[in-house]
């Protein structure tokens, strides 16, 4: 598990610098920014960086603020990450209220069970170990924010693959968003449903948490 985090660690660090250049783009002002897309793109962006950190960090350290903040530093990048391609699929239908009414209270749900889910970790002092030790947190409400984010993500798809597949003229924007939209789904969904199942099958409170926490960045 260590070497696995330290490898996706070091992956996603190379890829800030290789796409450095968008930051920069802003800072000259060579590139637009838009708002409010670009405000969840960095929180996205930045919170994985630091979630990261964070798992690092309590793999040696065990404190019950480290472990809160690497759940909402995961949970703010998955929010980012959704809210962004809901922005990104409202603009493809043109602000339609068929798509902006649904997409907008889901988000808001998806925000709000995202939001509580940060601060459900149970964490203990251990006379034992000398430490804090994560003990559990609340499966059922972790199995339903899993299973929310997937939905939402779903949803999300069906109207981006609804309005692209009726799209004609494919052009190269229309290979590329609905590449990014199906890459997306299926990596968000397959790492939502692995603590999703695990959890299902009742098994150990700590290695359920932990994977959580590392599902998070």
């Amino acid at each position: 598990y260590g070497k696995l985090v330290f490898a996706l660690f070091g992956v996603y660090v190379w890829e800030l610098f290789q796409t450095s250049g968008f930051e920069w783009s802003l800072i000259t002002r060579s590139r637009k920014f838009t708002w409010p897309l670009v405000i969840f793109f960095f929180q996205c962006r930045y919170c994985i960086l630091l979630a990261l950190i964070g798992i690092i960090i309590s793999m040696t350290v065990r404190n019950p603020a480290l472990y809160t903040f690497n759940s909402w530093a995961g949970n703010m990048a998955i929010l980012g990450a959704s809210t962004s391609l809901m922005l990104r699929t409202i603009a493809i239908w043109e602000r339609k209220l068929k798509v902006v009414v649904p997409l907008c209270l889901l988000c808001l749900a998806h925000w709000g069970l995202l939001w509580r889910g940060m601060f459900l970790l149970n964490v203990q002092w251990s006379t034992t170990e000398q430490t804090c030790v994560l003990q559990s947190s609340n499966h059922i409400f972790l199995n339903v924010t899993f299973f929310m984010t997937m939905g939402f993500d779903l949803t999300i798809l069906t109207f981006t693959l609804t309005k692209l597949v009726r799209h004609k003229a494919r052009s190269d924007l229309w290979s590329l968003l609905f590449t990014d939209g199906l890459v997306y789904f299926i990596t968000a969904f397959c790492f939502n449903a692995l603590p999703a199942v695990r959890s299902l099958h009742h098994l150990h409170a700590a290695p359920s948490v932990l994977t959580i926490l590392g599902v998070r960045s």
